[in-house]
């Protein structure tokens, strides 16, 4: 029996498990995004690739030294023909092959730059395209948080909107044996009654609704979570309900530290350091090199391996650019064309960012108002249906005025909501245009 017992115990434990919700809050919810979002390890990535490229980038100013080894079995050797007449009046044309039928030749050349403008221009342009990275990943990283913020957000509403509709629910459930009972005794029409079994049908056909939505809710913040969809979760419902201060939300200043103006601002910094490495293709370049090797040569095979000679030389190399058939001329015209749009841009988009940020701080002012206003008509409305609730019953008034203080009632409702979803995307929308997403971070 003890056996039979712990074995229960043991499968319902198992079962539990299997089956138990995680419970997320929105910093879990952030937390969980950041540390897993495959978007921001891609953009870690790139940061990495470009630190990198560090030591790709100053290679060009580092001694270049390559072995050389090759081995060639002539088959036919080259004939020098030697004209008639060469060696005096009368003589015949002569054909003479020159070399050996086998070689071998093992060579170590040193190559050292010594100037080189494009490589200084290329090694300046290290630092600002690993902070261009950075800056990338930092935007990666808003994305996220809002994208999570913003889903955390729709389940929130649909949990609200599915308390509101559970006690409309209760209402009419309360409400209908009454309506039912005056019907029966004459003092209402039936069509009271049926007025009240349709709303309540509706209500009940709208909780299904909801159903529906808040699991492609739930899909939602697990994808932008990062969690596997068939994870099972659940969000602390539980938010603070304090309106926010507009103070925070004033400041233009702040346009000047968007996470797009500084990424803009670095690639112009990258095309103008582009520009003046692709500038230094007019300009000369030397580098010096050094070699040490040894040939070996016979028409015998084995004479290519033992019949050694040695060799060695130094020297520069200067290479000074002529002519490129306009090449070079043409790249620098479409680069400069490219950093005067991109001027351009980051002129256009701070304008557009405090145009956002204006509107989404007057959006913001707005649904504080309307929040504030609509709750306290909610609960003006809740308190007058109350009490006609109890008249009603006390037969004191018609239905009909029952009727209107449930219509107000679930109008009071409605508009609280509405008020609430636009006060919440305001405020995610006016962080994000004043640079407050970070405050979610902790």
């Amino acid at each position: 029996m003890k056996r039979t017992s712990l074995l229960v115990l043991i499968i319902t434990s198992t079962l539990y498990g299997a089956f138990a919700q995680n419970t997320y809050t929105l910093q879990q919810c952030i937390d969980y995004a950041l540390k897993n979002h495959r978007s921001i390890k891609i953009a870690q990535n790139d940061v990495e690739s470009a630190i990198a490229r560090k030591n790709e980038g100053r290679s060009g100013y580092l001694p270049q030294v390559n072995g050389q080894a090759q081995w060639d079995d002539n088959l036919i050797l080259q004939t020098t023909v030697i004209p008639a007449g060469t060696f005096g009046p009368g003589t015949p044309e002569q054909r003479i092959q020159f070399g050996n039928q086998y070689s071998t030749i093992m060579a170590v050349q040193l190559d050292q730059t010594l100037y080189n403008h494009s490589f200084i221009e290329g090694i300046r342009a290290l630092k600002p395209n690993e902070d261009l990275a950075k800056l990338k990943k930092t935007k990666t990283e808003e994305d996220v948080i809002y994208n999570t913020i913003a889903a955390y957000y729709n389940i929130l509403l649909i949990t609200e909107n599915e308390k509101l509709l559970q006690q409309s629910e209760e209402r009419l459930r309360k409400t209908l044996p009454i309506v039912k009972l005056q019907w029966e005794k004459g003092v209402i029409k039936k069509m009271d009654v049926d007025r009240v079994q349709v709303n309540y049908n509706n209500i009940v056909a709208n909780q299904e609704i909801l159903k529906t939505r808040k699991e492609v809710a739930y899909n939602n913040l697990k994808y932008n979570m990062a969690l596997p969809l068939e994870t099972v979760i659940a969000i602390d419902t539980n938010y603070s309900k304090e309106i926010v201060s507009l103070e925070n939300y004033t400041d233009t200043a702040n346009i000047k530290n968007k996470i797009e103006l500084k990424i803009l601002r670095q690639s112009l910094a990258l095309n103008q350091i582009n520009y003046k490495r692709q500038r230094a293709n007019y300009y000369p370049t030397l580098s010096f090199y050094a070699k040490y090797g040894g040939n070996a040569f016979g028409n015998k095979a084995g004479q290519s391996f033992t019949n050694w000679t040695q060799f060695s030389a130094i020297g520069f190399k200067l290479n000074v650019p002529i002519f490129d058939g306009l090449l070079n001329s043409s790249s620098l015209k479409q680069m400069q064309l490219g950093i005067e749009s991109l001027k351009e841009n980051i002129a256009q988009t701070e304008e557009g960012l405090k145009l956002q940020m204006l509107n989404s701080t007057t959006e913001l002012s707005n649904s504080v108002t309307n929040l504030s206003v609509n709750k306290e008509t909610l609960e003006l409305a809740k308190s007058i249906y109350n009490t006609t609730t109890l008249q009603y019953q006390k037969g004191v008034i018609a239905y009909s005025d029952l009727l209107s203080a449930e219509f107000a009632y679930k109008e009071a409702e409605a508009n609280y909501l509405q008020s609430l979803v636009k006060y919440l995307n305001a405020k995610l929308e006016a962080d994000k245009t004043n640079n407050n997403l970070n405050t979610y971070i902790k």
